[in-house]
């Protein structure tokens, strides 16, 4: 095992030069990584810039009417607003390395392999497992890091500030310990280790891992950060910039990857296979979280799906329809005595769904405002309206007033002022709107 001091000039100064042992054919491959790349990213850049405008416009379209587009818009900058700014980019950084890893990971292979060999890194002869094996090995990889990013998600998404600070943490922790392991692994690969072993070397060296990592992050998440402070940057700049250095950061990080991870290889080949029972739990415990995350982004698009038709629906309050359930004499008495008198007022609302989509109306509480003073709170019955039909739901408001105010119930309801509010729960604690009667 390396000492720390070692780990550290091998994160720190060996790993950043490694620049300085290219040679002709090494040289070559990295010319072609960088191009694919540039390739592959250009092509993302490039789709965005010419369908950003498309496809939000395409998803407000489905989700809303148009005159209620701005509120989506504020909906969408609330989910993101419970996340802290650096869990977001950090979170795009990784989703980008994920692309071109999966993408050209058999060039970064190539790379890597020109430079073991120009270098003279390894002395023992090169024994790769098969591409499909590889290929099989980073799915395994890519799924742990969905997995990670989909929790730190839900971590994050709270208005306590120490979840919020944790989430921050593990999205950095994440976001090393990827680069770490996307740019190490390759060297080991050629050897035939799986990344199990890679693994379990990796955790015994975790100043080489982070430090590796942080070191070749950085740049990305600086000039992010950079584009993030500067909101009048046009999109294909922030694009640019983020992307281009990006770029050049995962090309340096395959050089210098190659040249540390070749340094833990006879650590590496001393690490036996985890026993059956410890991959079987490793396994249950990726997919059970993976399922989990999986359930809960379901349940929130499911949600967003029925419930976002309800923003498209009419409705029609039939005052008509109103109703008092005014208290026997021996609740007027109790009531006289407190000055508190619960009167049950009914009343009825039309809604008719015109989409194609069935509506559902699940967690909700309707709120009932007179010239902006909360007068009660109540909850809708669970329903749905089917495509294309009209149902009629029974409101009941239980109002506490005046005794002297009784007899007058009606009159109070019929004045102006006067609005009703549907808050739908879309999601744990993310609740959204419905102005089913504003003030009259």
């Amino acid at each position: 095992m390396l000492g720390v001091r070692r780990q550290v000039a091998l994160a720190g100064w060996e790993a950043p030069t490694a620049v300085r042992r290219l040679r002709a054919r090494s040289a070559i491959w990295l010319a072609v990584y960088l191009a694919a790349a540039a390739a592959l990213l250009g092509l993302v850049a490039s789709l965005v810039l010419a369908h950003a405008g498309d496809l939000r416009g395409l998803l407000l379209d489905y989700l809303v009417p148009a005159d209620w587009q701005f509120a989506a818009r504020l909906l969408v900058d609330r989910l993101l607003a419970q996340q802290e700014k650096l869990v977001i980019i950090n979170a795009a950084l990784t989703a980008s390395l994920l692309a071109v890893q999966l993408a050209l990971f058999p060039i970064k292979e190539q790379v890597s392999a020109a430079l073991e060999r120009d270098a003279d890194l390894v002395t023992e002869p090169i024994e790769e497992h098969p591409l499909w094996f590889q290929a099989w090995e980073e799915v395994k990889l890519f799924l742990f890091v969905v997995t990670a990013q989909g929790t730190i998600f839900w971590i994050g998404y709270s208005d306590s500030p120490a979840r919020r600070a944790l989430a921050t943490a593990l999205s950095f922790l994440v976001l090393f310990a990827s680069v770490g392991v996307d740019f190490l692994s390759p060297v080991l690969q050629r050897h035939k280790l799986r990344y199990s072993a890679m693994i379990k070397t990796y955790l015994a060296h975790p100043v080489l891992l982070l430090g590796f990592g942080a070191l070749f992050a950085a740049p990305s998440i600086v000039v992010a950060n950079l584009a993030a402070e500067h909101p009048t940057w046009s999109l294909s700049t922030q694009l640019g910039v983020a992307f281009g250095t990006q770029i050049v950061g995962i090309a340096l990080a395959a050089l210098g990857g190659t040249v540390a991870g070749a340094a833990l290889l006879s650590d590496a080949k001393r690490r036996t296979r985890s026993s059956l029972p410890v991959r079987i739990i490793a396994w249950v415990l990726l997919v059970t979280t993976l399922g989990w995350n999986a359930y809960r982004f379901g349940a929130v698009g499911r949600s967003l799906h029925h419930k976002s038709q309800i923003l498209k629906c009419k409705y029609d309050v039939d005052w008509n329809s109103l109703r008092a359930d005014v208290p026997d004499a021996l609740d007027l008495i109790t009531g006289v005595r407190s000055d508190r008198i619960t009167v049950a007022v009914e009343l009825d609302v039309a809604i008719t769904n015109p989409t194609s989509i069935d509506l559902e109306i699940e967690d909700n509480h309707l709120d009932a405002r007179q010239n902006d003073q909360l007068i009660a709170t109540t909850q809708l019955p669970r329903l749905s309206v089917p495509a294309g039909t009209t149902r009629k739901v029974t409101i009941s408001l239980p109002l506490t007033i005046a005794p002297s105010q009784v007899m007058r119930v009606r009159e109070l309801l019929t004045t102006k002022g006067w609005s009703l509010t549907l808050w739908l729960e879309v999601a744990d604690g993310w609740q959204f709107p419905i102005y089913l009667l504003t003030e009259t």
